[in-house]
């Protein structure tokens, strides 16, 4: 098996590959995280001329716990992503195979 160089179009059919695979699971795990998300910040929401800086604080405490978590939702997606495309793609004039290092 002889190496091939890495080419523009080559490198651009592994990240098109990529992307797609990592934007579908995003769709799926994102959306519903952001419905939920939003249901919860407008349940929330300060109504009108009450302005509570207990509230305010609170939901910003909130976020700076949930920033991490979505971080690494957002990591794991995407090395899922990855190892999506590495086990189901064949490209037309080439493949990406995992060798160990000699």
């Amino acid at each position: 098996m002889d190496p091939v160089n890495v080419t523009f179009g080559r490198a651009l059919k592994i990240w098109w590959s990529f992307a797609w695979r990592a934007w579908v699971l995003m769709l799926l795990v994102m959306v519903p995280m952001e419905i939920v998300l939003f249901w919860y910040m407008m349940s929330h929401f300060p109504k009108q001329g009450a302005g509570n800086p207990a509230e305010a604080m609170r939901m910003a405490g909130m976020m700076m716990v949930l920033w991490p978590i979505f971080m690494a939702v957002l990591i794991a997606l995407q090395v899922q992503a990855m190892r999506w495309m590495l086990n189901t793609v064949r490209w037309s004039d080439f493949r990406l195979a995992l060798v160990p290092r000699e």
